[in-house]
């Protein structure tokens, strides 16, 4: 909790507080613009997951997850490397996993036996 001051600051004393934090160091606007990552670069995994997304709906399986396995190691890599845009990182790593789970799903059912097969279990 904030101690209530004693006594009210000076007009002097409030003129040389916003004089110091006129001039504070700041960092310079290139480092700030390098932790965000380039439009073109986050337009193009974005369209990685969306193209993922797209191959699983028409139940290209395996292209389907090759493409979200990829758009889930751009989504890692913008996340460790570039701090302000971890925000599209993690909405490209929440669809990536979901393209992931359910895609295997759908790729691990076409293996499964079915139960009212006419030819039997060992398919004469």
């Amino acid at each position: 909790m904030a101690k209530i001051p004693e006594k009210r600051h000076g007009k002097e004393e409030l003129s040389e507080l916003r004089m110091r934090n006129a001039f504070s160091v700041r960092p310079p606007v290139q480092a700030i613009k390098n932790q965000a990552l380039r439009p073109v670069f986050l337009s193009l995994c974005y369209l990685i997951c969306v193209v993922s997304v797209g191959l699983c709906y028409y139940q290209f399986t395996i292209p389907c997850l090759s493409c979200a396995g990829l758009g889930l190691l751009s989504a890692l890599f913008i996340f460790w490397k570039k701090p302000r845009s971890r925000h599209h990182a993690t909405l490209m790593i929440i669809i990536s996993l979901l393209v992931l789970v359910f895609g295997s799903v759908y790729y691990f059912a076409q293996f499964e036996q079915p139960t009212n097969d006419p030819q039997g279990p060992i398919r004469y």
